[in-house]
């Protein structure tokens, strides 16, 4: 459960002390400290989180806390339109916008999901650009000698906005900084690539 809390709340008060207890073995007191987590930040959380809460208060023998989960699971969120992946929090910043958290376990989940069904293992083998296309959006793999670049790309009017200027880290090996003197020669490969097969691209 502690692994799918978003990054977001890693320095709040209430869960370090959620990490301490767990640590050593005081589980009722971790549990209610991600319990004040959520109460104090006054933030969305999902059903499944509630729900899992609750149902480890009640092994524990915690019937207030787990009355208390089972409340708190049954809570919508005004405007909000759909029911929040487990993993994810969210709030309002105005009267028509949220704003999300989604856990980095999750999104590593996620990129280890899509890199296999996009066959990345033997992508790695390969140096060069490919091209990997969903519809609407897609990636855009940069390998050379063992390491992996990705960059998200969307489809738009004018052709494709390729997320390219936030990169500063190879994907594999992980955190491998990334030389400006390289971003700058992948990127005209990359322009160089898009010309070859007529694709307009926008770098953001």
């Amino acid at each position: 459960m502690i692994d799918y809390i978003p990054e977001f709340y890693k320095n709040h008060r209430q869960f370090q002390n959620s990490i301490e207890f767990y640590g050593t073995n005081e589980f009722g007191l971790a549990l209610e400290s991600l319990v004040e987590l959520a109460d104090e930040t006054d933030h969305y959380f999902s059903e499944e989180f509630w729900t899992e809460l609750g149902k480890a208060a009640n092994i524990m023998g915690m019937d207030k806390v787990s009355s208390y989960c089972k409340k708190q699971s049954k809570k919508t969120l005004a405007g909000l339109d759909y029911k929040l992946p487990f993993g994810w929090t969210t709030y309002k910043v105005s009267e028509n916008n949220f704003q999300v958290h989604i856990s980095e376990k999750l999104n590593e989940e996620w990129k280890t999901e899509r890199r296999k069904k996009d066959g990345i293992e033997k992508l790695l083998t390969e140096n060069g650009i490919h091209f990997s296309n969903k519809g609407r959006n897609g990636y855009i793999y940069f390998v050379e000698n063992g390491k992996l670049l990705e960059f998200e790309w969307e489809l738009e009017v004018g052709g494709i906005r390729l997320w390219f200027e936030a990169e500063n880290h190879w994907c594999l090996p992980a955190k491998l900084d990334l030389k400006k003197e390289d971003k700058s020669r992948i990127k005209q490969l990359i322009i160089d690539w898009a010309e070859r097969n007529n694709e307009k691209i926008e770098f953001d």
